[in-house]
C-alpha cells in the first residue's frame, strides 16, 4: 500500500463535451427533465425493442399524464403509485407525477395482495398505475386495503378479471393535452418513494428529495463514465433504486439514451447489447454469472460491440468472475456500493482510475463515506466497523416512521448497518451484511417478513428463516419450522400457504420441519449457529 489516499479521477461538469453550454444546476428533477427537453428535443431518450422515443415525446406524454392527474386532484406532495413492468410507460407516469410536484411511488410488482395492501395503506396514493400483468394481485391488495386509490391500467394485453381500473393509460395518451405542467419545486421537496424491507417485518417507505437525486446525477457524470450520447441498458426491475436513481435520472442529466428490456435473459443479453450499440450496462452478480456461463464468446460480433463497462452491485461479486468476464468477453465489471437510503450509490471503482478487485471502490465526490465504531467515532484505515455516509444524497426520511429515521440518521451520518473497512488508499470493502438480511440474486429479503407470515399458519409453533449459500444467486431462502404439538406439517403445505401472501422470490426454497432449533440461555433463536450449520454441510 502507498499509505496515501487516492483522489477520485473526476471532471468538472462544464468541461465535459456533452454538457458544454447546458444548464448544470436545478432545483428539482422535474426542472432538469424539462430543461434537457428544451435543449435537445429530438435526442433519443428511450430504445424499447422497435420503439425509438425522443426526449420531446417522453415530455409530451408525461405532460398528458400530469394533466390527467391534475384533473383528478393530484397536487404537490401527493403520492402516485406505479406498478408496471419495465417499459417507457414507467417514465410517462413517473415524470408526469413529478412535474406536478407529486411523489412517484414505485411498487415492487412481485408483491402479493397483503403486501400491496400494506403499501397502499402506508403511502395512501391518490392514483395508482398498474400493468395488466399485475392487476390480479393488485386487485387482491386493493380489496384488503383501507385506502383505495384511483386505478389506471397500463394495458399490455394480459387477460385478467379485475374491474377496479377507471381507465387505461392509452386513453389518457390519446385524449389529454400536452400542455406543460411543470410546478416549481425546491431541492428539499420529496420526488420519489421506494419501499425497502424492514427488519421488524414492516417495510419502510424511503422518501428521497430532489437534492439527493441531483447530487447523484452530478456525480455519475463527473466520474467520466459517459462519453456523450451514450446508450445504457436497463435490465433490472424498474421498481429498484438502481435503474431509477443510479441510471435513469443521471442519464437524462447528461442527455444520454436508455435501452430498456422487459426483464433479464442471459441469451438476450449480447444480442441486445450489439443491436442497440450499448455502451454501459448494470447487473447483479447472479446475472453476470448466468451470462458468463450461458454465452459463447463466438456469438459476439466485435465490430458491433461498443460495451465499455458493466457495473455490478447489490451483492458481493466473486473476484474470479470479474477476471473471467474480462478474459472471456474483454469487458471490465466495476463494483460499486450503495443503498436506497443514499439514492442508490456511494462508492465505485473509478472507470478512469485504479481498480481493485474485491473492493467497492472510492466514495463519490459529493458523499463522505466513513467506517465508524459503536460510539460513532471514525475508525482509521484497516479497522472494521459500520459503513456510514454523509452528504446531499441521503434520504429525506422514512415515511411515517420518525423513530426509524432518527435511528438511521445521526448527526447527519446515515448508518447502514453494513460492516466494512477502508484501506490506506481510500478504497472500501464490505465484509459482512446487515444482520440477518438475505441477498437472493440482488433482492434484499429480511427474514422477519417471512417469519411473520409463516407464524400465522395454524400448525406452526415457531420459525426461523435464514439465507443459505448458493453459487448462482448468492443465497437462497431456508426456513426451519417447529410444528405445534400433535400436528403433521409438510414443506409443500407451507409453500402452498405462502404463494398468495408473499412475493415468490421470498418463499423459502428449502424447508426443514424440525423439533430442535439452537437457542441461547434466554431462549432466543441463534441464527448465526443455523448459518454455521449450513456452511458445515457444504
Amino acid at each position: 500500500m502507498s499509505g496515501k489516499r487516492l483522489e477520485f479521477p473526476i471532471a468538472r461538469l462544464e468541461e465535459l463535451p456533452y454538457l458544454q453550454g447546458r444548464q448544470l444546476n436545478f432545483n428539482s428533477i422535474a426542472e432538469m427533465i424539462y430543461t434537457r427537453v428544451q435543449e435537445d428535443p429530438a435526442a433519443t431518450h428511450v430504445l424499447f425493442y422497435d420503439q425509438v422515443i425522443t426526449y420531446a415525446q417522453t415530455n409530451q406524454r408525461s405532460n398528458q399524464v400530469a394533466n390527467y392527474l391534475k384533473e383528478n386532484g393530484v397536487q404537490k406532495g401527493d403520492i402516485v403509485s406505479i406498478m408496471v413492468l419495465n417499459s417507457p410507460e414507467i417514465y410517462y407516469t413517473m415524470f408526469g407525477a413529478q412535474k406536478l410536484g407529486a411523489v412517484a411511488g414505485a411498487i415492487n410488482y412481485m408483491l402479493k395482495g397483503p403486501e400491496i395492501a400494506y403499501v397502499l395503506n402506508d403511502s395512501k396514493p391518490k392514483v395508482a398505475f398498474v400493468g395488466s400483468e399485475f392487476m390480479k394481485d393488485f386487485a387482491a391488495g386493493y380489496e384488503l386495503a383501507g385506502h383505495k386509490p384511483i386505478v389506471v391500467e397500463v394495458a399490455t394485453g394480459v387477460p385478467h378479471d379485475s374491474q377496479i381500473a377507471v381507465c387505461k393509460l392509452e386513453e389518457i395518451l390519446a385524449s389529454y393535452p400536452e400542455i406543460e405542467t411543470l410546478v416549481p419545486q425546491m431541492p428539499e421537496d420529496p420526488f420519489l418513494l421506494l419501499y425497502s424491507s424492514g427488519t421488524t417485518g414492516v417495510p419502510k417507505g424511503i422518501l428521497l428529495p430532489n437534492r439527493a437525486q441531483l447530487s447523484v446525477c452530478r456525480d455519475m457524470n463527473r466520474i467520466q463514465l459517459f462519453h456523450g450520447r451514450d446508450i445504457m441498458m436497463i435490465i433490472l426491475p424498474m421498481f429498484h433504486t438502481n435503474p431509477l436513481c443510479v441510471w435513469t435520472y443521471p442519464l437524462i442529466y447528461g442527455g444520454h439514451t436508455v435501452c430498456i428490456r422487459k426483464n433479464f435473459s442471459p441469451l438476450d443479453f449480447w444480442p441486445a447489447v450489439m443491436q442497440y450499440g450499448v455502451n454501459v450496462v448494470f447487473g447483479v452478480p447472479a446475472m453476470f454469472n448466468y451470462i458468463f456461463n450461458a454465452a459463447d464468446p463466438k456469438i459476439i460480433d466485435r465490430d458491433k460491440l461498443k460495451l465499455r463497462y458493466a457495473f455490478s452491485g447489490a451483492a458481493p461479486l466473486p473476484v474470479e468472475l470479474i477476471r473471467g468476464f474480462k478474459d472471456k468477453f474483454n469487458v471490465d465489471i466495476l463494483e460499486g456500493y450503495g443503498l436506497t437510503e443514499v439514492t442508490g450509490v456511494s462508492t465505485v471503482n473509478p472507470p478512469l482510475g485504479k481498480k481493485k478487485a474485491g473492493s467497492v471502490g472510492l466514495n463519490y465526490p459529493e458523499q463522505e463515506v466513513a467506517v465508524m465504531d459503536d460510539n460513532n467515532q471514525i475508525l482509521p484505515p484497516g479497522e472494521k466497523g459500520e459503513i456510514c455516509m454523509r452528504g446531499e444524497a441521503n434520504l429525506l426520511a422514512y415515511l411515517n416512521q420518525p423513530e426509524a429515521t432518527a435511528e438511521t440518521l445521526k448527526d447527519g451520518w446515515l448508518h447502514t448497518g453494513d460492516i466494512g473497512y477502508m484501506d490506506e488508499e481510500g478504497y472500501f470493502y464490505i465484509v459482512d451484511r446487515k444482520k440477518d438480511m438475505i441477498n437472493r440474486g440482488g433482492e434484499n429479503i429480511y427474514p422477519r417478513e417471512i417469519e411473520i407470515v409463516i407464524e400465522a399458519h395454524p400448525k406452526v409453533s415457531e420459525v426461523a428463516v435464514i439465507g443459505i449459500p448458493d453459487p448462482a444467486l448468492g443465497e437462497r431462502v431456508k426456513a426451519y419450522i417447529i410444528p405445534r404439538p400433535e400436528q403433521n406439517l409438510s414443506a409443500e403445505e407451507i409453500m402452498d400457504f405462502l404463494k398468495d401472501k408473499i412475493a415468490r422470490y421470498k418463499i423459502p426454497e428449502v424447508i426443514d420441519i424440525t423439533n430442535n432449533i439452537p437457542r441461547n440461555s434466554s431462549g432466543k433463536i441463534l441464527k448465526k449457529e443455523l448459518r454455521q450449520m449450513e456452511l458445515a454441510q457444504e
